[in-house]
């Protein structure tokens, strides 16, 4: 296995509207989660990790690393299936693995997993993990960009509502239940942080 084959993402244009304030810049630890997805996604040593953001995150690209590059999604407005389908436009490489950043307690141990799975599939387009309340987790997943990429430009010309469900209804996916994976992190790994109460209900939990 070679992780040539893979380039990561992380989905940054969310609009934190019920946090209140940028998801991306919020601390875990003496990180911030924009900086701890980018180092959980640079295991990728072939090709550097890059930000999805919206178009009107302008002010935001002053606040990245300096050596991690960012793109735009190029359906405004859209969504996380907008962040998906700006990864797979700008993907270089045969997968494109994609993070949320806010999905700060998944580690570069369950990304290598999801690598090597998606390394060894036949025959399938998408590696999605279940999380382990049965609801999949599409923003920590493997899309193997030749298959995915025409089915989701078609669904996002037809439909202005499509959402990442109803794209995973068009390609060839494995679902793979959290515990088979090997993460490590039980309940925990996919814990998403979108309000207040959720992150310091996170902060207290690690304190």
């Amino acid at each position: 296995m070679t992780f040539d084959n893979f380039t990561g993402y992380v989905l940054a244009g969310g609009k934190s509207s019920r946090m209140k304030t940028d998801k991306a810049f919020l601390r875990f630890g003496d990180e911030t989660f924009l900086s701890r997805a980018i180092k959980t996604l640079e295991i990728f040593g072939a090709n550097p990790v890059k930000v999805v953001l919206n178009q009107t995150q302008t002010n935001f690209i002053e606040r990245l690393p300096d050596h991690v590059p960012h793109i735009f999604d190029r359906y405004e407005n859209r969504g996380a299936i907008g962040g998906i389908h700006a990864a797979l436009t700008d993907c270089p490489s045969e997968w494109a693995i994609i993070l949320a950043v806010d999905l700060p307690c998944v580690t570069s141990e369950a990304i290598k997993t999801l690598v090597r799975i998606a390394f060894s599939s036949k025959d399938l387009s998408a590696i999605v993990p279940v999380q382990t309340d049965g609801r999949p987790q599409p923003l920590c997943a493997a899309y193997l960009v030749k298959d995915c990429l025409p089915k989701l430009e078609n669904l996002l010309k037809k439909s202005v509502s499509a959402s990442v469900k109803d794209f995973l209804k068009l390609v060839p996916v494995s679902f793979v239940a959290q515990n088979e994976l090997a993460f490590g992190n039980g309940g925990d790994l996919f814990y998403n942080v979108n309000e207040p109460d959720e992150y310091k209900s996170m902060i207290d939990s690690i304190v």
